[in-house]
């Protein structure tokens, strides 16, 4: 027809398949009908019905981790909106004072807001040291590696 054998045609794959490849690191185009061998041979329905509950499945997992992320996005913003202090002589986020009387103060590692003990986590970094966040910044990191955001 235009001088092109099909062996020598390039396929752009659908999105799923695209997102299988880039979850396998496999490359984003293939050549249509190159290096695949054709098998004659059919699936079961059985195996069909199998190989669907088990794509529902994923989906399913998927929309419920996607429904997560969600809330803990509501609850980081919720967080910054209620947040009442100035993060210097009271608690950036319950605005407790700190003093001899008062809270006792802490500063977050990520943004340097002074935090009093009840609003702040004592973690640890990949090195394993000793760090103390907020509990916004601490939601943050948690949003960011549930997200895939780095």
């Amino acid at each position: 027809m235009s001088g092109f054998d099909n062996k020598d045609r390039w396929v752009c794959p659908n999105d799923r398949e695209l997102t299988l490849r880039a979850k396998l690191e496999a490359g984003w185009s293939v050549k249509a009908g190159v290096g695949y061998p054709v098998s004659e041979q059919t699936i079961s329905d059985a195996e069909q019905k199998a190989i669907l509950e088990v794509i529902k499945r994923a989906q399913q997992v998927e929309l419920m981790e996607k429904n997560r992320i969600g809330r803990l996005i509501d609850r980081l913003n919720n967080m910054k909106r209620n947040a009442k202090g100035d993060g210097n002589r009271y608690c950036a986020l319950c605005n407790d004072e700190f003093g001899l009387f008062g809270a006792h103060c802490h500063h977050c590692k990520d943004c340097n807001k002074a935090v009093c003990s009840k609003c702040g986590v004592d973690t640890f970094t990949s090195d394993k040291e000793p760090i103390w966040l907020c509990k916004i910044c601490s939601e943050t990191r948690e949003v960011n590696i549930c997200s895939s955001i780095f």
